[in-house]
């Protein structure tokens, strides 16, 4: 069964309510905490389940009875990062609450680049995931959206923030120095009138900048409930 589907979280969640701690064992936040330091500072590469048993000082296949392998640690190790997303304040209103939310967990994604990659590995239905929905949910169906509307906007919004964070990370990244690079290549390339001619608009907002035009330009067309 593959790591992060619905049917390993499936099994994962009934597992879990099977499984007894044990005092002074191992717990899987330990396990998460330790791994996300380690991709954090060193990148995927660095990860492995020898590294992270070495960093606790414990045998590696200790680690065996909360993740199964490296593969499942990854995803344990998403749904962990979701975690650190704070939800929004209520009473400003859906919109309010939904651009909070939405920055929120763009902040958290960008705080973490080396995990921005695995949020396509395998559904997000770990409990944090989980609890990112039912907020989420939540704030439109009180709103007055009708079920079937929030879902659509809530899942609208949630994956807008994936994509800008899936380029504002990794190669697709664009710092102040590609930003120039990028406006001198377009100034010199007179086969491309219109690129050549906007050179410099089209490499000077910067992410800020782009995420909240696309957030409000969304939202913008959203509209209210009726």
């Amino acid at each position: 069964m593959k790591a992060g589907t619905a049917a390993w979280w499936q099994a994962r969640y009934a597992a879990l309510v099977r499984q007894r701690p044990r005092a002074g064992g191992l717990e899987l936040r330990r396990i998460t905490q330790v791994a996300l330091r380690i991709v954090d500072g060193e990148g995927l590469a660095a990860l492995t389940m020898r590294r992270v048993a070495e960093e606790m000082g414990v045998r590696h296949t200790s680690l065996y009875r909360h993740v199964a392998s490296r593969d499942e640690l990854l995803v344990e190790l998403v749904d962990h990062v979701l975690g650190e997303v704070v939800p929004p304040e209520t009473g400003g209103g859906w919109r309010a609450e939904l651009e909070q939310a939405a920055w929120e967990f763009r902040r958290v994604l960008l705080a973490h680049p080396a995990i921005v990659p695995l949020l396509t590995m395998g559904q997000l239905l770990g409990p944090n995931a989980l609890r990112g929905r039912e907020i989420g949910l939540g704030l439109l169906i009180r709103a007055g959206w009708e079920p079937s509307r929030a879902v659509r906007i809530y899942l609208t919004v949630a994956h807008f923030v994936i994509g800008a964070a899936l380029l504002g990370t990794g190669g697709a990244a664009r710092g102040a120095e590609e930003r120039k690079a990028m406006t001198e290549l377009f100034a010199g390339l007179p086969q491309y009138p219109l690129v050549r001619e906007l050179a410099e608009p089209l490499n000077l907002p910067d992410g800020d900048q782009e995420f909240r035009f696309g957030l409000t330009a969304l939202l913008d067309g959203i509209g209210d409930p009726r």
